[in-house]
This record gives C-alpha cells, sequence and structure tokens, in this order.
C-alpha cells in the first residue's frame, strides 16, 4: 500500500485537508491547508525532502483557516499512537505491537493497519463511510476509555482528539539519527469497517447520525454542556484526601513553602476556574514565600486556563506515574467537575416568535435531573461512592403527560425545546418508546439527534413509570369540537375550552398536521372589520355563509349529524372568500379550507377530525355525479366509511360521528348534476340547500383587495370566546335554537322531509345572533332571515318540480333498455294451425328484436308493455327509486297486473311463460311502428 491508497481510506472525501511540518533544527512550522489529496501528498514529500517532520490531520475541514476542532468537518478512521523508547510506554516496538494484539483479540476488534513511524507505532482503523465529528467523538472517547481499563497504554490525548495530526508515510522521522523512513508494518491493508459495528463491538450502542451535520452541531452541544458545568476546588481536595484526586494539588498544599513558582501557578490555574476558586487560590498560596493577596490576584489574572497533567508532570517530575487518574484525565479540574442542576419545576422563557411564552417544566424523575441551562443529566453513584454524572440530551426533553388512544392504546405527550425554534409539543405511542428503532424514528421526526438512544429510551421510560404511579392517563382527542356530551368542554387546535378556563390540548397522530392552524393571527378589531364588510344589502348570501362557521358548532344540539348548504353560480362572486371569511373564526381560513385538489377521502377525513366545526369544501366542479351522491350522504350520514386495518381482520377505528354544517360550493348546481345520473335525486336535495349565488355590485377593486388581504391576515381571534360564551349560556342557546327553528319551519312550511333544510336555515341564523350580541358582526338580522325563508321556499319549490311521475318513470326505463325490448304487434298464437287454417301466414314479423337479454315486450298497436320483474327491480334499486313504491303507481294509477304470459308470443321464438307486469301505457317518442320518432 502506497501514501495515496493510503490517504483513499483513511481521509474523508469532503472539505480541505491540512499538511503540518517541523523543521526541528531551524525552529520552523509549516501549516497548510489544500482541495486535494494529491496536493498534501506532493507538498508532504517535497517538505519532506527539505528537512520537515512531514504531519497529516486526520480529519478534513470546513474552512482553510483553522485546523481547530470546531472547524473539523468529517473523518474516517479511528487511531491510536503507542510512543515506543527507553523512557516511553513501551521500551520497543514488539512490545507496543504484542499489547495491541491482545487489546485487540480481547475485546474482538478487527486487525488495524500499522504503520512504523519512526519510533513508535501509529494505529489505524479504517471506516467505510466518512462520519462528522459529532458521531465519531463518542465511539473514539469509548476506545480511550476502553484502552484505560485493558491497561493499553496509548496516548489519551491522541485518541479522541478529531484535529489531531500524525506521520505521513513514506515520509521521514528527522528526529533520528539517520532520519528513519515511515512505513506501514505488512503490505496488505486491513479491511474498512463500519461505524456501529465498530462502536458495538466498544460496548457502546449509537445511532447513526447524517454526514451533514458539520462542526457547528458539535460545537453548539458542547456549549450546552459546558455551561451546565462547574467546577469545585472543595470537591477535588476531598477526592485528594481520599487518595482518588490529584498528587501534585496533594503536594501543593502540604507543602506551600517549597512549592516552585510554576506549580504554585498551576495550581492557581485549577483554582481560577472553580467558582470557589477566590478563596481557594488564598487558600493554596498563604503560606508560599512570595505570597500576597495581590501578588495572588495579579497572577490570577494572567492566566488563560486551567492547566494540564502534563505540564504539571513537567513542573514536578515523578509524581503524576503514582495518581490514578495519569492517563485518564486531562487536567485535574476535572476531577472537581458538577453539573449545575435547575431548580425543581424550573419556569422558563422562550422569546423565539411574536409572542414571548413561558413554560413550567415539572422536576425530573430521579436519577435524571434539568441542568441549569437546561438539557437533561443523569447522576448515580460508582462503586466508590463518587457521584457520576453524565448528560443524556443537550437540550430540555421531557414528558408531560399520559394519554389514552382508542386506536394507538397508551401514548405519551412530550415536549422539546429548541434554541431557534421554541417549545415543540408531540405524541408518541407507548410501543414506540420501548422499541429502539421506532424511538429514533419518532424522535428524529421531532428534531431530536442523538447517539446515545439508549440512554434516552431509558430516561423517557422512567418518565412513563414515574406518571403511571402518580396520574392517570386522559382521553386522547384525535377529533376536534365538542369533547363531552354536555357540551362542558372544546377542542381547538392545541386548547381544551372550558367554561373559565384554557387548558394544554396535546397533539395526535390525526390532529398534529392541523394544529398549526388554529394559531391565532392578526388583530380583533381588523378581523370584527373583515367580517362586517359584507354588512350591506344585497349580500344576504354571503353573510349566510359566514354564519355557517358560527352555526356548525350548534349542530351538537340538533339530531341532525350534518346539514349541506351548497352555493353555485359564476365566478367572481365572492364564494371563496366568503367561505375563508367564515372559516377565519377559528383558524388559518387557506389551510382549513378543501379544494378541488382535495380527495374525497381527504374531505372526509377532515370531516372526521373537524368534527364540529364547519367543513368548507371550494370548487366541486369537476366531480361526478355519482361522487357528489356519494358525498351527499357520507356526510349527513356524520361519519367514515368502515375499513380493515391493514395486516389484520379488524376494523379500523372512527373516530365519533360528526355533527356540523357542510358548505360546498361549484359553477353548476349539485341536484342538477346529481340528475344526470338519477331520475329523482330528491333524497340528496331533501339534504343540501341550494344557494344560487347572483353577481351583486362589489365594492371598488382596491376595497375588495384589502378585504381579501384582511380575510388572509386576521383568523383564529374569535373562536375561543364564541365557545366560552356557549358553554356558561347553553340552556338559553338551546332556547334561542328552538325558536328560531319553530319561526323558520312556519314561515317556509317546512315539515318532517325537510328536517335537513330546516337545521341549514337555521343554525346560522342563530350563530349570526350570537355573534352580534358578542360585537363580531353587525348584521342585519331580519333582513337575513327573511333571505333565508326565501331560499327555503325555492329549494322546496325545486324539490316538488323534481318529483317525476310514474309514466315518466316507465319511460326512462323502457328507453334506457331500448335494445332489450321485443317492439312487435299485438296477435293470437296460431303457431301449430295448418297453412290453410292460417297458420305461418299468422305468424309476425317483430318490428324490432331485442338486441340483448330480454327484459320487456311492448305491443305497439294496443299500446300494452310487459315488463319483467328482476330487470325492473335492479333498475330501481340503481336508480335510487323505492321498487315497492314504483310497483304500487304502477298498479294504482296504471292498472297494472301480473300475469305469467310468453314474451315471444306471435314469433317463432321459443321461450317458456313467465310472471310479467302488464300495464297500457303510451311510450313517449316511439310511432305505431315501433320507431322513435324524429324531433
Amino acid at each position: 500500500m502506497d501514501t495515496n491508497e493510503f490517504f483513499h481510506r483513511v481521509l474523508a472525501p469532503d472539505g480541505y485537508y491540512c499538511l503540518f511540518a517541523i523543521d526541528t533544527n531551524n525552529d520552523k512550522r509549516v501549516q497548510k491547508f489544500y482541495p486535494t489529496k494529491a496536493d498534501i501528498l506532493d507538498a508532504a514529500h517535497n517538505l519532506d525532502q527539505n528537512g520537515y517532520d512531514a504531519y497529516f490531520a486526520l480529519a478534513t475541514f470546513e474552512e482553510d483557516n483553522s485546523r481547530k476542532v470546531d472547524n473539523v468537518k468529517q473523518l474516517k478512521s479511528f487511531f491510536l499512537d503507542l510512543d515506543c523508547g527507553p523512557s516511553k510506554d513501551f521500551a520497543t516496538q514488539h512490545e507496543a505491537v504484542m499489547a495491541l494484539r491482545s487489546f485487540c483479540s480481547q475485546n474482538n476488534l478487527p486487525k488495524p493497519t500499522l504503520v512504523n513511524s519512526g519510533r513508535g507505532v501509529h494505529v489505524y482503523w479504517f471506516l467505510k463511510d466518512a462520519v462528522s465529528l459529532s458521531e465519531w467523538l463518542p465511539v473514539a472517547e469509548r476506545l480511550k476509555k476502553l484502552c484505560a481499563e485493558c491497561n493499553l497504554l496509548a496516548d489519551p490525548a491522541v485518541t479522541s482528539d478529531g484535529a489531531r495530526v500524525l506521520r505521513v508515510p513514506f515520509t521521514h522521522n528527522h528526529k533520528a539519527d539517520p532520519p528513519a523512513l515511515v512505513q506501514f508494518f505488512g503490505r496488505e491493508p486491513s479491511k474498512p469497517v463500519d461505524v456501529d459495528y465498530f462502536s458495538g463491538l466498544l460496548g457502546l450502542d449509537t445511532i447513526p447520525v447524517p454526514n451533514a451535520i458539520g462542526h457547528s452541531s458539535s460545537s453548539a452541544l458542547m456549549d450546552a454542556l459546558n455551561s451546565n458545568k462547574k467546577c469545585v476546588f472543595k470537591d477535588i481536595l476531598v477526592k485528594t484526601q481520599a487518595g482518588k484526586g490529584c498528587a501534585q494539588l496533594k503536594y501543593l498544599v502540604t507543602n506551600q513553602e517549597e512549592t516552585s513558582e510554576p506549580l504554585w501557578r498551576a495550581g492557581l490555574s485549577i483554582a481560577k476556574f472553580c467558582e470557589d476558586g477566590d478563596k481557594a487560590a488564598h487558600a493554596i498560596s498563604k503560606h508560599h514565600s512570595e505570597y500576597s493577596p495581590h501578588a495572588t490576584i495579579k497572577k490570577l489574572d494572567l492566566i488563560k486556563g486551567p492547566y494540564t497533567c502534563v505540564k504539571f508532570d513537567e513542573f514536578n517530575p515523578d509524581v503524576c506515574q503514582d495518581c490514578p487518574n495519569w492517563g485518564k484525565i486531562k487536567s485535574p479540574i476535572t476531577l472537581g467537575q458538577k453539573i449545575r442542576e435547575s431548580e425543581p419545576n424550573a419556569v422558563v422563557f422562550e422569546d423565539v416568535s411574536e409572542e414571548p411564552k413561558q413554560y413550567d417544566i415539572p422536576a425530573f424523575p430521579r436519577p435524571y435531573f434539568r441542568g441549569a441551562k437546561g438539557g437533561v443529566y443523569m447522576r448515580t453513584v460508582n462503586a466508590d461512592g463518587d457521584a457520576d454524572e453524565k448528560m443524556v440530551y443537550h437540550n430540555d426533553l421531557y414528558v408531560m403527560r399520559r394519554l389514552r388512544d382508542p386506536e394507538l392504546g397508551e401514548a405519551v405527550v412530550m415536549r422539546l425545546h429548541l434554541p431557534q425554534d421554541g417549545m415543540r409539543e408531540f405524541t408518541i405511542p407507548l410501543t414506540s418508546v420501548t422499541s429502539k428503532e421506532e424511538f429514533r424514528k419518532a424522535m428524529a421526526m421531532e428534531g431530536v439527534a442523538l447517539t446515545r438512544m439508549d440512554e434516552l429510551m431509558t430516561y423517557v421510560t422512567s418518565w412513563v413509570n414515574e406518571l403511571q404511579t402518580t396520574t392517570k392517563a386522559e382521553k386522547a382527542h384525535r377529533q376536534f369540537g365538542w369533547a363531552d356530551e354536555d357540551c362542558s368542554s372544546f377542542v381547538l387546535g392545541d386548547k381544551i375550552i372550558f367554561a373559565d378556563k384554557v387548558e394544554q390540548n396535546p397533539p395526535t397522530s390525526h390532529t398534529a398536521g392541523l394544529i398549526p392552524s388554529f394559531s391565532p393571527k392578526g388583530d380583533m378589531d381588523t378581523w370584527k372589520e373583515m367580517l362586517n364588510f359584507y354588512n350591506k344589502d344585497g349580500f344576504e348570501l354571503h353573510q349566510f355563509v359566514v354564519g355557517a362557521a358560527f352555526g356548525s358548532v350548534l349542530m351538537e344540539l340538533s339530531p341532525i349529524h350534518c346539514a349541506g348548504i351548497h352555493l353555485y353560480g359564476k365566478s367572481g362572486v365572492g364564494k371563496t372568500t366568503a367561505m375563508q371569511a367564515g372559516l377565519s373564526l377559528w383558524g388559518n381560513p387557506e389551510t382549513l379550507l378543501t379544494d378541488r385538489n382535495d380527495t374525497h377521502n381527504t374531505r372526509m377525513h377532515r370531516g372526521e377530525v373537524y368534527h364540529s366545526l364547519p367543513l368548507y369544501m371550494d370548487e366541486l366542479t369537476n366531480a361526478k355525479p355519482w361522487e357528489l351522491s356519494d358525498l351527499v350522504y357520507q356526510l349527513t350520514g356524520g361519519k367514515q366509511r368502515g375499513r380493515m386495518t391493514s395486516g389484520s381482520n379488524t376494523e379500523r377505528y372512527r373516530g365519533e360521528p360528526w355533527k356540523l354544517l357542510a358548505v360546498t360550493s361549484a359553477n353548476a348546481s349539485m341536484w342538477e348534476k346529481i340528475s344526470m345520473a338519477k331520475s329523482m335525486p330528491t333524497a340528496e336535495a331533501q339534504r343540501v340547500l341550494e344557494c344560487n349565488v347572483q353577481k351583486v355590485a362589489l365594492p371598488p377593486k382596491e376595497d375588495t383587495d384589502i378585504h381579501i388581504d384582511r380575510v388572509k391576515s386576521n383568523y383564529g381571534l374569535g373562536g375561543l370566546t364564541y365557545i366560552q360564551h356557549i358553554i356558561k349560556n347553553l340552556d338559553e342557546v338551546r332556547q334561542l335554537i328552538s325558536q328560531v327553528q319553530s319561526r323558520i319551519d312556519d314561515k317556509a312550511g317546512l315539515e318532517a322531509e325537510n328536517r335537513f333544510w330546516s337545521v341549514a336555515g337555521t343554525m346560522p341564523i342563530v350563530g349570526i345572533l350570537i355573534a352580534k350580541q358578542l360585537g363580531f358582526v353587525d348584521y342585519d338580522v331580519k333582513k337575513l332571515f327573511a333571505w333565508v325563508v326565501a331560499l327555503l321556499e325555492q329549494n322546496k319549490r325545486g324539490v316538488n318540480d323534481m318529483d317525476a311521475s310514474v309514466e315518466q318513470t316507465l319511460n326512462d326505463y323502457i328507453h334506457e333498455h331500448w335494445g332489450n325490448v321485443l317492439w312487435i304487434k299485438s296477435t293470437d298464437d296460431l303457431r301449430g294451425k295448418s297453412v290453410d287454417n292460417g297458420g305461418l301466414d299468422t305468424l309476425i314479423t317483430p318490428e324490432i328484436l331485442p338486441r340483448g337479454k330480454l327484459v320487456a315486450r311492448y305491443e305497439t298497436d294496443v299500446k300494452r308493455a310487459y315488463l319483467l320483474p328482476k330487470p325492473l327491480k335492479a333498475w330501481c334499486v340503481d336508480q335510487q327509486i323505492h321498487y315497492g313504491m314504483f310497483l304500487a303507481d304502477l298498479k294504482n294509477k296504471l292498472g297494472a297486473e301480473r300475469k305469467k304470459v310468453r314474451l315471444s308470443k306471435g314469433t317463432n321464438m321459443s321461450l317458456p311463460p313467465t310472471e310479467c307486469y302488464v300495464v297500457h301505457c303510451d311510450i313517449e317518442g316511439v310511432d305505431e311502428t315501433g320507431s322513435a320518432e324524429e324531433a
């Protein structure tokens, strides 16, 4: 393997490559960045020829100006540095290699690639794919810890340093005399490994993080961790006195008079960065020969950071080697590190949106606790009685409550606080909490990016167990609208509204996508002005459409599940804008309104989820007649179609039946369109109140433009007040509905068959009356009432005109089956007689022979039809005509009789006698020959 192939295996493909070189003899240093591996290879050989020790960075970098960790982009290997020599960890390279082999065998690690650095041994495990620093670092830390546990004396400062440099193969180690060649042990490179597989061998179960995560994510994570850390010098001394602390500090404290100035300064560097450092600095200095309070403070001001263990060892050799922490920590200050814990039931403020919000964060279940600056931490006690603290997740994440979902079973409501996005509330089923893969997916969907997912699962499970002990599971609200039969609470977006309070409503799988649509926007006064744009003569229909939004929630007080209102007319008359204006009572009208692109199933799903809220469906112009018929029946039926669960023989859960007003719009009448498929769409017409939208004199264009803009930018402002008024005045609202409905029924002459119209006319008017009482609108309700009565009378006339006579229905049946009817003149059956007696001469030639399955015989000269019952019944069912009532009309009005006859009588066809309905009728459009008359 040459250096080029080595670089291909060990270096990530993206980012800048860094070369670092030192000329020890002339005290020269070079650090440069290159865009390609070939460039760094050429530069390394050139510097090597000029007497430089050439090193390459194991990572690639985002920018070409810094080799700091926070600039690291990707890594593609894990590595060790085994120092060899008389005063090093290993006396010889052979000893180092043998120790490494034992280490790999003990932990079942794959064979690494080894490089002879000229003195020591560099160890590489190549990765199949490059990873981000945030994914690499926990694994590297675990590798370092495992080396310490197994007593493999690898340089701990190298193993987990993402910005580390090591020697370039086939350059020279110029520290040796003569310079030693840096080369591989063996010829064959080791096989690359998967990062998850390797981390699993180390005992660290990680979840992959996308490679796109760069240094900024890692830096933010470390900042979050560091913001919660504190260091206590007293804790360091307590550990030291127990023989588990820093021998150097022990020496310094007990031998202040003999302590050298560098060692004293090193001790001060630890004290300075502890929260009790001011007191500690003087305590460890007061007996020093150069001590004075002023001099000590001045010395502290000059210290930039805590000194490392290596520095302490330089200032006072032969002490650190006997320390139990030697090689395990970088600096004595880590012995005093603790996590700052927030107060129980903390209150946090978030200012990431237009309106700052305050949240109460509950106390976490032990052994978990919240950091002072946020985040989830765990504190346990090890075998030595010392506290072990570690971060589980760097952002606030906690469980709020338990839910019982009829479809998903038990679920938990969680909150996640992200620095730039604010609080995010979501619900996941308990089945996902206890399944690692499902839990990872659920967390990732909400924005939780973490490698130690198993620790987070344990944390969330602890929450569940705690809440199961202390709280009762609540009902999961899979639908908006009224939450109980007595109308004492109402679900609107992320709120549960009661008469005198509002509680948080957690999202469920059915409601999560729509909850943002109910967030209020704009100004209340502007919203009221927008609604009163329609407070003009001639705009009663628009007022009625707005009233449907208010009246929909009153349907809970009616025995009817749903009544429809259909608007039809040419474009440009304000149908859509009026619908959006009504929806603005509840939320964002653009997202709550369905349009031509939505499917039938989508509309019905919205109906189930809205439950009590109005269902406005725009642009049904392209819907087919049968689709409209299905829509009407399903809407007014109040429930979704029954469906089976995928993968099991069980029916899918359906929500509670909806009770709402549905408003649709199209360019044509729904009645007329359905009549294209059905002879008498009377049943659908009785369920849908049709409004022919006439063109009105609109205000100037600039005024309508302002109105449309206000509709889309002011919404969700009145619903809460409106619902609380209904809850508080429920008896009065019931009485008002009864009074208005009685007057409408009386004035319009409505009867039991008009019950859907009665409700469709009543609820919008009652809604407007309440809205007017609350100061939302100022419409003239008397004029609106008169307009509604006139609309109902017009619909009654339309349905009466729609009722088909029995003669017309029979004509429709014969015409639709023209090719299946035997058209013939009447005759006696003379077959079997001799020719002399008029046998064959008296056979009748059919005027039209049936081209398909025979359904009837029609004798053109006597205007008499013979109808087979079975095809007649099938046609009636298909046309949704009551078969029994139709037969009764045939008998009572046309004198039909049931007889057993031979339909082929008078022809040479031989068919057996069969039961038929015989009726005298004149089929329209047919002359005496059986041919269709010309128009």
